[in-house]
């Protein structure tokens, strides 16, 4: 399989991500407007996180018959989140994440990217002790050169892409929290020609955060 001359014959199975999108924004803007007007609400307005993100590509790909696929990884993942509002917050994160490239289970490249996100979070509960916030996600996807095991480096484009997001938070003392959360992109790794493998990966991250 000579992948160095960049991807062919790719299946593209993607979700519509205008549904999606248009989702979370309605559930969220749906849920705020149920909380009562008095409920307590949580006095830190920002903070921020560091922590790891186990990275899972949710599509495959077929070459000619040939399965072709990212693995599962975990990388790291830091950012920070502004809440100008008590139940609205603008977060920017960037992720870090190494995978190989396998064809029918044998490796065949290596590949890595590194998504920075730009979600608007609707926190649905909000409190010192606990949060739970979900929203839309824009994210600016850079992709590193395909490694291949065969031949020369494949050059990657980057991409502008979408997703969705939620995520909670456990208060541990006046500062602190742990967090943890889930986040889907619609990312495909497109190589010069146009050619492109399809990955939408799937974050999960755990964490901890400084609020303030």
């Amino acid at each position: 399989l000579a992948i160095n001359t960049g991807w062919a014959g790719m299946i593209d199975g993607r979700v519509p991500m205008n549904r999606l999108v248009c989702i979370a924004v309605g559930v969220g803007m749906a849920a705020l407007a149920a909380v009562p007007a008095d409920a307590a609400e949580a006095e830190h307005k920002f903070k921020i996180f560091a922590g790891v993100s186990y990275v899972t590509p949710m599509s495959d790909n077929e070459i000619e018959d040939v399965d072709i696929e990212a693995t599962d990884e975990v990388g790291y993942e830091f950012g920070f989140e502004w809440k100008p509002f008590a139940r609205v917050g603008f977060e920017a994160s960037l992720v870090d994440v190494q995978h190989d490239v396998e064809a029918d289970g044998d490796k065949i490249a290596e590949i890595g990217m590194q998504p920075i996100n730009l979600t608007l979070n609707f926190h649905l509960v909000n409190s010192d002790r606990f949060n739970w916030y979900i929203g839309p996600t824009v994210a600016f996807v850079n992709w590193d050169d395909l490694e291949s095991e065969f031949g020369d480096d494949v050059s990657i484009d980057s991409e502008e892409t979408f997703g969705v997001s939620t995520g909670i938070d456990i208060g541990l003392g006046e500062r602190f929290a742990i967090i943890g959360g889930l986040r889907w992109l619609d990312a495909s790794a497109e190589d010069d020609a146009g050619d492109k493998i399809d990955v939408d990966p799937l974050f999960a991250r755990l964490g901890i955060a400084l609020r303030f």
